[in-house]
């Protein structure tokens, strides 16, 4: 696996957390951060020396359709949970460990995570998730 880093400008350390997921959620927050270096390369480069001058970052947010089935069936507080480790790179039986239940039961909360979020895998959940706000 490669180890893919964001520096931001004026930020002594990296930011290298897509180093520590796996592929298929790496390769998706690789293209998130990589659009968002772009953006934030683009707003340096047209900022004079003023250090206090504010710019603002529009980051794609989740299709219109996709918040309204959100908000017509919203994820359960242990779906939430579920979904926040899929998010940090969790594999079914490390979910379930760390949270105490089966992983039998992961697999459930898992396929209503998808069904709920009109998701065909793990990966574009754990993007519509991050682009919707529903997990940081």
């Amino acid at each position: 696996m490669s180890s893919n880093l964001l520096l931001i400008k004026g930020n002594s350390k990296p930011l290298n957390i897509l180093s520590q997921v796996d592929f298929p959620l790496n390769h998706a927050l690789t293209h998130v951060a990589q659009e968002t270096a772009e953006l934030l390369q683009h707003i340096y480069s047209d900022q004079s020396d003023d250090t206090n001058s504010i710019k603002t970052v529009a980051i794609r947010a989740i299709e219109p359709e996709y918040m309204q089935v959100i908000a017509a069936e919203p994820l359960t507080q242990r779906e939430l949970e579920v979904l926040q480790l899929i998010v940090d790179g969790y594999r079914n039986p490390m979910i379930a460990e760390k949270l105490h239940i089966a992983e039998g039961t992961v697999k459930i909360h898992v396929r209503n995570i998808l069904k709920k979020l009109c998701a065909d895998d793990r990966t574009q959940a754990a993007i519509r998730a991050l682009r919707s706000g529903l997990v940081c």
